[in-house]
Protein backbone atom coordinates (compact mmCIF):
# COMPACT_ATOMS: atom_id res chain seq x y z
CA UNK A 1 0.00 0.00 0.00
CA UNK A 2 1.37 3.58 -1.10
CA UNK A 3 0.62 6.55 1.43
CA UNK A 4 0.72 9.07 -0.92
CA UNK A 5 -1.64 12.44 -2.21
CA UNK A 6 -3.93 10.24 -3.95
CA UNK A 7 -4.57 8.11 -1.39
CA UNK A 8 -6.23 10.76 0.69
CA UNK A 9 -7.94 12.12 -1.88
CA UNK A 10 -9.52 9.11 -2.73
CA UNK A 11 -10.83 8.51 0.81
CA UNK A 12 -11.57 12.35 1.35
CA UNK A 13 -15.44 11.64 0.53
CA UNK A 14 -15.50 8.21 2.57
CA UNK A 15 -13.38 10.41 5.71
CA UNK A 16 -15.54 13.52 5.65
CA UNK A 17 -18.86 11.14 5.62
CA UNK A 18 -17.50 9.24 8.50
CA UNK A 19 -16.73 12.15 10.57
CA UNK A 20 -20.18 13.32 9.83
CA UNK A 21 -21.88 10.13 10.58
CA UNK A 22 -20.09 9.82 14.23
CA UNK A 23 -20.75 13.48 14.73
CA UNK A 24 -24.44 12.95 13.81
CA UNK A 25 -24.49 9.87 16.71
CA UNK A 26 -22.95 12.58 19.51
CA UNK A 27 -25.55 14.90 18.36
CA UNK A 28 -28.09 12.34 18.71
CA UNK A 29 -26.99 11.87 22.76
CA UNK A 30 -26.42 15.27 23.18
CA UNK A 31 -29.57 16.50 22.84
CA UNK A 32 -31.74 14.58 24.76
CA UNK A 33 -32.00 15.59 28.74
CA UNK A 34 -30.31 12.34 30.27
CA UNK A 35 -27.50 9.60 29.01
CA UNK A 36 -25.54 6.86 30.47
CA UNK A 37 -21.94 8.06 31.59
CA UNK A 38 -19.37 5.85 32.97
CA UNK A 39 -15.61 6.72 34.55
CA UNK A 40 -12.91 4.96 33.23
CA UNK A 41 -10.15 2.94 34.84
CA UNK A 42 -7.60 6.04 34.25
CA UNK A 43 -10.60 8.33 35.60
CA UNK A 44 -12.49 9.80 32.67
CA UNK A 45 -15.38 9.67 31.83
CA UNK A 46 -16.91 7.67 28.97
CA UNK A 47 -20.61 8.50 27.90
CA UNK A 48 -22.88 6.60 25.15
CA UNK A 49 -21.96 8.78 22.70
CA UNK A 50 -18.19 8.37 22.78
CA UNK A 51 -19.14 4.39 22.55
CA UNK A 52 -22.00 5.10 19.53
CA UNK A 53 -19.31 7.28 17.38
CA UNK A 54 -16.59 4.81 17.74
CA UNK A 55 -18.48 1.85 16.97
CA UNK A 56 -19.30 4.07 13.25
CA UNK A 57 -16.36 5.02 12.95
CA UNK A 58 -14.25 1.77 13.37
CA UNK A 59 -17.20 -0.21 11.39
CA UNK A 60 -16.15 3.01 8.45
CA UNK A 61 -12.38 2.47 8.56
CA UNK A 62 -12.60 -0.67 8.30
CA UNK A 63 -14.21 -1.04 5.20
CA UNK A 64 -12.53 1.45 3.26
CA UNK A 65 -9.30 1.12 4.51
CA UNK A 66 -9.51 -3.08 5.67
CA UNK A 67 -5.39 -3.47 5.71
CA UNK A 68 -4.71 -0.71 7.98
CA UNK A 69 -4.77 -1.25 11.84
CA UNK A 70 -6.72 1.17 13.60
CA UNK A 71 -6.30 2.39 17.58
CA UNK A 72 -8.83 3.82 19.36
CA UNK A 73 -9.19 5.39 23.03
CA UNK A 74 -12.33 3.82 23.70
CA UNK A 75 -10.96 0.34 22.53
CA UNK A 76 -7.26 0.47 23.77
CA UNK A 77 -5.30 -2.11 25.13
CA UNK A 78 -2.42 -0.78 27.50
CA UNK A 79 -1.17 -3.96 27.01
CA UNK A 80 -0.69 -4.48 23.36
CA UNK A 81 1.82 -3.13 21.44
CA UNK A 82 1.30 -0.23 19.03
CA UNK A 83 0.66 -1.57 15.76
CA UNK A 84 3.18 -1.87 12.49
CA UNK A 85 2.79 1.83 9.94
CA UNK A 86 0.50 2.80 9.59
CA UNK A 87 -2.27 2.88 11.44
CA UNK A 88 -5.28 5.15 12.24
CA UNK A 89 -5.49 6.84 15.73
CA UNK A 90 -9.06 7.55 16.83
CA UNK A 91 -10.70 9.72 19.36
CA UNK A 92 -13.85 9.36 19.10
CA UNK A 93 -14.80 12.02 20.99
CA UNK A 94 -12.64 14.55 22.04
CA UNK A 95 -13.67 17.05 25.09
CA UNK A 96 -16.22 14.26 27.09
CA UNK A 97 -15.83 16.65 30.05
CA UNK A 98 -17.71 19.31 27.60
CA UNK A 99 -20.07 17.09 26.01
CA UNK A 100 -21.11 15.99 29.55
CA UNK A 101 -21.11 19.89 30.54
CA UNK A 102 -23.50 20.80 27.62
CA UNK A 103 -20.31 22.91 26.36
CA UNK A 104 -20.25 22.88 22.70
CA UNK A 105 -16.12 22.33 22.83
CA UNK A 106 -16.05 18.44 21.70
CA UNK A 107 -14.80 16.98 18.36
CA UNK A 108 -14.24 13.82 16.30
CA UNK A 109 -10.35 13.12 15.57
CA UNK A 110 -9.55 10.99 12.83
CA UNK A 111 -5.52 10.84 11.99
CA UNK A 112 -3.41 8.61 10.36
CA UNK A 113 0.04 7.76 11.50
CA UNK A 114 3.04 6.53 10.45
CA UNK A 115 7.18 6.32 11.41
CA UNK A 116 6.02 8.43 14.27
CA UNK A 117 4.44 10.91 12.17
CA UNK A 118 1.06 12.02 11.69
CA UNK A 119 0.55 12.12 7.61
CA UNK A 120 -3.07 12.83 7.53
CA UNK A 121 -5.82 14.45 10.42
CA UNK A 122 -9.55 14.68 9.96
CA UNK A 123 -11.46 17.17 12.27
CA UNK A 124 -14.91 17.40 12.80
CA UNK A 125 -16.94 19.80 15.44
CA UNK A 126 -20.56 18.16 16.23
CA UNK A 127 -22.30 20.91 17.12
CA UNK A 128 -21.55 23.04 14.36
CA UNK A 129 -20.25 20.04 11.51
CA UNK A 130 -17.51 22.15 10.37
CA UNK A 131 -15.02 19.76 9.50
CA UNK A 132 -10.90 20.21 9.17
CA UNK A 133 -8.12 18.27 7.51
CA UNK A 134 -5.40 18.35 6.32
CA UNK A 135 -2.07 16.36 5.50
CA UNK A 136 1.33 16.37 4.54
CA UNK A 137 0.99 16.19 0.83
CA UNK A 138 -1.36 18.82 0.37
CA UNK A 139 0.36 21.78 1.76
CA UNK A 140 -1.02 25.63 2.05
CA UNK A 141 0.72 28.86 2.11
CA UNK A 142 1.38 29.55 6.34
CA UNK A 143 0.20 32.82 7.26
CA UNK A 144 3.71 34.20 8.80
CA UNK A 145 2.29 37.46 10.09
CA UNK A 146 3.13 38.07 14.03
CA UNK A 147 1.03 40.72 15.81
CA UNK A 148 1.54 42.46 19.05
CA UNK A 149 -0.35 40.82 21.15
CA UNK A 150 0.09 37.20 21.46
CA UNK A 151 -3.08 35.07 21.33
CA UNK A 152 -2.53 32.10 23.47
CA UNK A 153 -5.17 29.76 23.48
CA UNK A 154 -5.72 27.12 26.49
CA UNK A 155 -7.84 24.75 27.88
CA UNK A 156 -11.40 25.54 29.19
CA UNK A 157 -11.45 22.61 31.40
CA UNK A 158 -8.04 21.54 32.76
CA UNK A 159 -6.12 25.09 33.06
CA UNK A 160 -3.55 24.22 35.84
CA UNK A 161 -1.38 25.90 38.50
CA UNK A 162 1.88 25.56 36.11
CA UNK A 163 -0.59 27.49 33.08
CA UNK A 164 -0.77 29.97 35.70
CA UNK A 165 3.16 29.98 36.17
CA UNK A 166 3.66 30.23 32.38
CA UNK A 167 1.40 33.37 31.94
CA UNK A 168 3.51 35.05 34.84
CA UNK A 169 6.29 34.24 33.78
CA UNK A 170 5.91 35.82 30.34
CA UNK A 171 4.31 38.79 32.02
CA UNK A 172 7.97 39.27 33.15
CA UNK A 173 9.53 39.05 29.64
CA UNK A 174 6.81 42.04 29.37
CA UNK A 175 5.10 40.07 26.70
CA UNK A 176 1.41 41.07 26.11
CA UNK A 177 -0.18 38.03 25.37
CA UNK A 178 -4.69 37.46 25.21
CA UNK A 179 -6.04 34.34 26.54
CA UNK A 180 -8.51 32.77 24.20
CA UNK A 181 -10.39 29.41 25.81
CA UNK A 182 -11.29 26.34 23.99
CA UNK A 183 -11.58 22.59 24.72
CA UNK A 184 -10.93 19.74 22.72
CA UNK A 185 -8.68 19.91 19.57
CA UNK A 186 -10.34 22.74 18.78
CA UNK A 187 -7.35 24.52 20.41
CA UNK A 188 -5.08 23.28 17.05
CA UNK A 189 -7.85 24.03 15.09
CA UNK A 190 -7.72 27.44 15.95
CA UNK A 191 -4.25 27.85 15.48
CA UNK A 192 -4.81 26.60 12.23
CA UNK A 193 -7.34 29.16 11.64
CA UNK A 194 -5.11 32.13 12.26
CA UNK A 195 -7.44 33.06 15.21
CA UNK A 196 -5.04 32.19 18.15
CA UNK A 197 -0.86 31.64 17.64
CA UNK A 198 0.21 29.43 20.50
CA UNK A 199 -1.00 26.49 22.18
CA UNK A 200 0.84 25.58 25.59
CA UNK A 201 0.13 22.42 27.28
CA UNK A 202 1.76 21.22 30.71
CA UNK A 203 -0.72 18.63 31.69
CA UNK A 204 -1.02 15.50 30.34
CA UNK A 205 -2.49 14.36 26.75
CA UNK A 206 -2.95 11.36 25.19
CA UNK A 207 -2.11 10.91 21.52
CA UNK A 208 -5.16 10.51 20.32
CA UNK A 209 -5.88 14.17 21.55
CA UNK A 210 -3.26 15.70 19.55
CA UNK A 211 -2.54 13.50 16.33
CA UNK A 212 -4.84 14.97 14.07
CA UNK A 213 -4.94 18.20 14.94
CA UNK A 214 -0.90 17.94 14.69
CA UNK A 215 -1.64 17.14 11.08
CA UNK A 216 -3.93 19.86 10.08
CA UNK A 217 -1.82 22.88 11.83
CA UNK A 218 1.61 21.20 9.70
CA UNK A 219 -0.25 21.46 6.52
CA UNK A 220 -0.79 25.39 7.16
CA UNK A 221 2.97 25.54 8.30
CA UNK A 222 2.16 25.17 11.83
CA UNK A 223 4.27 22.53 13.90
CA UNK A 224 4.04 20.73 17.85
CA UNK A 225 7.25 20.47 19.48
CA UNK A 226 8.20 18.80 22.92
CA UNK A 227 9.28 21.16 25.86
CA UNK A 228 12.37 18.96 27.12
CA UNK A 229 14.39 18.61 24.25
CA UNK A 230 12.62 21.20 21.21
CA UNK A 231 11.93 17.66 19.15
CA UNK A 232 8.39 17.86 17.13
CA UNK A 233 5.87 15.72 19.11
CA UNK A 234 6.19 12.48 18.02
CA UNK A 235 3.49 9.49 18.31
CA UNK A 236 3.41 5.49 18.23
CA UNK A 237 5.58 5.40 21.77
CA UNK A 238 5.53 1.51 23.07
CA UNK A 239 5.57 2.29 26.38
CA UNK A 240 3.45 4.82 26.90
CA UNK A 241 0.12 6.85 25.10
CA UNK A 242 0.50 9.84 26.42
CA UNK A 243 2.37 12.72 25.47
CA UNK A 244 4.92 15.05 27.04
CA UNK A 245 4.94 18.77 27.66
CA UNK A 246 4.31 20.20 24.51
CA UNK A 247 3.48 23.62 22.48
CA UNK A 248 1.61 24.17 19.28
CA UNK A 249 2.91 26.99 17.10
CA UNK A 250 0.54 28.63 14.10
CA UNK A 251 3.43 29.28 11.97
CA UNK A 252 7.57 29.34 12.04
CA UNK A 253 8.25 32.61 12.72
CA UNK A 254 6.17 32.25 16.40
CA UNK A 255 7.98 29.12 16.92
CA UNK A 256 11.64 30.45 16.05
CA UNK A 257 10.73 33.35 19.17
CA UNK A 258 8.84 31.39 21.25
CA UNK A 259 10.01 27.90 21.65
CA UNK A 260 13.01 28.50 23.46
CA UNK A 261 10.74 30.79 26.03
CA UNK A 262 8.82 28.45 26.69
CA UNK A 263 11.54 25.30 27.09
CA UNK A 264 13.09 27.97 29.56
CA UNK A 265 9.94 28.51 31.40
CA UNK A 266 9.92 24.53 31.73
CA UNK A 267 13.11 23.82 32.76
CA UNK A 268 12.36 25.18 35.79
CA UNK A 269 9.77 23.17 36.59
CA UNK A 270 11.68 19.97 36.71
Amino acid sequence: MTIDVNFFENLSDDLKRTVSDASKAIMDVYERNTFDTEIKSDGSPVTEADENANKIIIQSLSLVTPDISIVSEETFDKSAEIPDDPYWLVDPLDGTKEFINKSKDFTVNIALIEEGKPLYGIICAPITGQIWSGSCFQKSLPNENIDSTLRIVMSKSHQTKTDKEFLEFIESLDISYQIIEKGSSLKLCALFDNSADIYPRFGPTSEWDIAAGHAILSSRGGSVFQLSNCKELAYSKQDTILNPAFAAFRNKSLKDIYLPILSEFYKKLV
